[in-house]
């Protein structure tokens, strides 16, 4: 068998009336002259959990073998929508997400436990603390000063007016897969939480 590689990383699913209620708010959002910005279609946005980037097909068994003793080990739990922001502020966006809240104390003690775990199978650590959000654009350089400050104004005032809670019971293993029309993702492996 040939030891091909894939780009693979590890998130949480979201459900589909959550993507429609992104969507519909991206899309009031939506401005002429807004070249600068790259709305993320909802249908890709994934909580992701740890990326981890290019993976040799047979280090995938030792991946799943990790993540299935995690998810034995970690309780179903809860998080729902909450306000909207900007990476690394409002002053300078480059990224705008919408920020998600609940039971945060197991979401970061099941990303703490993937990001160990995984560690020690040979993919390094996140350099960053983790932040659950989920990302709605992204902003590109060639954006003037003024066009970005508009944006950050309009951000600022935006509202995601309802709030969605949604229940987290499994863990996916993807895979990502570049093309013209942006990612195609697909689950190599299903884990639920099971833990008590």
């Amino acid at each position: 068998m040939i030891d091909q590689e894939i780009r693979a990383f590890i998130a949480i699913e979201l459900p589909a009336e959550l993507r429609k209620m992104m969507g519909e708010f991206q899309a009031g959002l939506m401005r002429p002259r807004q070249g600068f910005v790259k709305w993320v279609n909802p249908a890709s946005v994934h909580l992701t959990l740890k990326f981890l980037g290019n993976v040799r097909s047979k280090q995938l068994d030792s991946i799943k073998r990790e993540l299935d003793d995690i998810a034995k080990d970690s309780k179903a739990f809860s998080i729902v929508t909450s306000e909207t922001g900007c990476f690394p502020d409002l002053k300078r966006p480059r990224v705008f997400w919408l920020g998600l809240d609940g039971d945060i104390e197991e979401l970061l003690k099941l990303q703490a436990k993937i990001d160990e775990a995984l560690s020690r199978i040979g993919f390094p650590r996140e350099n960053r603390p983790f932040t659950a959000h989920l990302t709605l654009a992204r902003i590109k350089e060639e954006g003037s000063t003024a066009d970005r400050l508009e944006f950050s104004q309009l951000v600022k005032d935006a509202r995601f007016e309802r709030t969605f809670s949604m229940k987290v019971e499994n863990v996916y293993l993807m895979r990502s897969q570049l093309a013209a029309a942006g990612a195609v993702y697909t689950r190599l492996a299903e884990f639920p939480l099971t833990g008590r």
